[in-house]
């Protein structure tokens, strides 16, 4: 009769014979879990070493994966419940609390209250004391900076989500970048008022307010956006107003969230590198825990990376013809049968005056210009899907297979595709 005991989540096949049962190690704590007719199943118990509850409403999955994998990793028992009540243990005893911001005020008094030690994960009430650990805003702006002004913008605008300090820092990133190369950011109005625990809105004027603001922004435009919800709304709000994206203004958002993807234009934002925060924020609060002296700074997190979706992938041009090339070829690189007569015929030009206008607005032939597009793709996939295989990047980019995505890959970046997805990694 088989028999076979749990011991950290692996049942470990053992010997009987004559109804003995013969166990190779001393297994205290044996619990019986089944008994089959021919099967005989034994769990050993075993706790965990602390118990921490998550405080959270409306926790973004990467930061919550960030906290279950150091969890997994000391053997944490993370207590789940708030996210489906949305209300704090009463009398919790457990070792200590992680909360994902934001949360409601009275959550986090409540908090306080358990008289365990916590710790933040995110942007929030800098008056708050907790200790935290949130994105790098300042760095997050400076990133969207680079990225727009490596596309040939040269007039920029920013969208705030609020009037706190996460929206202050990260414009202030943002005009620190586009400063070094002279150039200036006009600044929206803000999608959302808070006069002390309450929100104002008015979606109608806001709307209004903001689609005037558009139309009398110059052509073409960048916006960048405090996060995604924002950007999502500044699409729409283009859209209201006639303007093309990114033809005429491109927008980047922060978070690299669900809304990129449901805008009805994707989205290019900052990965802020949420698996990271909440990763780090575990850290500290078992430091805590360990009797670590606790620092008032907060920990600082850098973005990992831009995640370039249709909404910036195009060079600024002056050319609305060429600008509807740029945006015919980051709609359709992934189509290996793409052809710059077929990109001609698209935009009306012929193809000797598309190729002439190509190369005086971007500096380079189209058929450069698609393989920067796929390479970048290419770079963004790799370290996205660690796992991917060559043959499955090349389908997803336009290239014909494995050998061509590798032959390609090492003439535009000088390395090969596993060792740059190293490199990223490291980088990360």
């Amino acid at each position: 009769m088989p028999v076979a005991i749990d011991r950290d989540s692996a049942f470990v096949p053992l010997r009987a014979s004559r109804g003995e049962i013969l166990i190779g190690a001393d297994l205290p704590q044996l619990r019986l879990v089944a008994i089959g007719h021919y099967n005989l199943m034994t769990r050993a118990t075993q706790r965990s070493s602390r118990k921490v509850l998550v405080a959270a409403s409306m926790a973004p999955v990467n930061c919550i994966r960030g906290l279950a994998r150091y969890a997994r990793e000391h053997d944490w028992h993370l207590v789940l419940d708030m996210m489906f009540t949305g209300v704090v243990p009463r009398e919790w005893r457990g070792d200590g609390v992680l909360a994902v911001l934001p949360l409601q005020q009275d959550i986090l008094s409540a908090l306080q209250s358990l008289g365990r030690p916590c710790v933040l994960c995110g942007d929030g009430d800098p008056s708050l004391d907790f200790p935290r650990v949130e994105p790098d805003n300042a760095s997050i702006g400076r990133l969207a900076a680079v990225h727009l002004i490596e596309r040939g913008y040269r007039n920029f605008a920013w969208a705030p989500f609020a009037n706190d300090i996460a929206n202050r820092e990260r414009l202030g990133g943002f005009q620190d970048r586009l400063a070094t190369d002279g150039c200036l950011c006009r600044v929206l109005p803000p999608a959302h008022t808070r006069i002390g625990p309450y929100w104002q809105e008015n979606w109608t004027e806001y709307r209004k307010t903001l689609v005037d603001e558009i139309r009398r922004l110059p052509r073409p435009t960048a916006i960048f956006a405090a996060n995604d919800s924002v950007a999502a709304n500044i699409v729409d709000a283009c859209l209201d107003a006639g303007a093309e994206i990114p033809e005429e203004i491109a927008v980047i958002g922060v978070g690299d969230s669900i809304a990129c993807e449901t805008s009805p234009v994707p989205l290019s934002s900052v990965d802020i590198d949420l698996e990271s925060i909440g990763y780090r924020a575990a850290a500290l609060l078992d430091n805590i825990l360990e009797g670590s002296c606790l620092s008032t700074e907060p920990v600082r997190i850098l973005p990992k990376a831009i995640v370039t979706r249709v909404s910036t992938n195009v060079v600024a041009a002056t050319d609305p013809r060429i600008a509807r090339a740029l945006t015919f070829i980051a709609e359709n690189f992934p189509n290996n049968m793409l052809t710059v007569g077929e990109i001609a015929d698209a935009v009306g030009m012929s193809r000797r005056n598309l190729e002439r206008g190509f190369r005086q607005e971007t500096g380079c032939s189209i058929h450069e210009y698609i393989v920067k597009v796929r390479m970048r793709e290419a770079s963004r996939l790799l370290q996205a899907h660690p796992r991917a295989k060559s043959s499955e990047i090349a389908a997803l980019i336009g290239l014909s297979g494995a050998s061509t995505f590798f032959r390609t890959f090492r003439r535009y970046y000088g390395m090969s595709p596993q060792a740059h997805r190293g490199l990223r990694s490291t980088a990360a």
